[in-house]
């Protein structure tokens, strides 16, 4: 069933990019990102991202929405110290965002939500090498997303992106002090360059 979504949405793309009235860009860049619940703070641990997506601009107005796809490598790492032991975790993500637009002259803001699908997972907690995660991260995964876009020149854009996992992506893996979270959440900030390189037509 996700073998078939994935496929989909893959064809979907640049059927919806053909339309008059959709936009279609690329893009790709660097991520910080932490596991909020593991002890661990700070964005310390770095990845990358690439996708694409298409958008519509809703006529006569400054709103519009988009639909991507894009793969998100997320993380914590923790370098071991005087006050806490090596840990390091790497999280590869499929992604699915859907988002409503409102543009302004050269800016661009978006927010929305985002479905993942984990594609694999790798930990290590003591210094000694990556393996399999004894307790398991959820396949899948359900993000609130947000973001600004500037156009730099012509068809060339910067963007910056914030994302929060909606529900946790695994439970507490040990006993916690602070029950605010329900569990371990992916939180992450995302920097791009994006190429727009097929506008809609007016």
């Amino acid at each position: 069933m996700r073998r078939l979504l994935i496929v989909l949405v893959l064809f979907a793309i640049p059927f919806l990019a053909s339309a008059q009235k959709f936009s279609a860009r690329a893009g790709a860049g660097i991520v910080a990102s932490q596991v909020d619940g593991d002890r661990y703070s700070g964005y310390n641990k770095f990845g990358f991202t690439f996708g694409a997506d298409v958008s519509r601009q809703i006529e006569k107005t400054d709103f519009g929405y988009r639909l991507g796809l894009r793969y998100v490598r997320k993380g914590s790492h923790a370098p071991k110290s005087d006050e806490s032991e090596f840990y390091k975790v790497e999280l590869h993500y499929a992604e699915m965002p859907l988002t409503a637009l409102y543009t302004y002259k050269r800016i661009e803001f978006e927010a929305g939500a985002s479905f993942g699908y984990l594609i694999k997972s790798k930990e290590d907690v003591d210094g000694n090498g990556m393996a399999e995660p004894e307790f398991k991260f959820k396949s899948i995964e359900l993000s609130g997303v947000a973001g600004v876009n500037y156009n730099l020149t012509g068809d060339l854009w910067a963007g910056a992106e914030f994302s929060y996992s909606m529900l946790p992506i695994r439970p507490y893996t040990q006993a916690h002090s602070n029950y605010v979270l329900s569990g371990e959440h992916n939180n992450l900030l995302m920097f791009k360059l994006i190429y727009l390189f097929k506008a809609a037509r007016k």
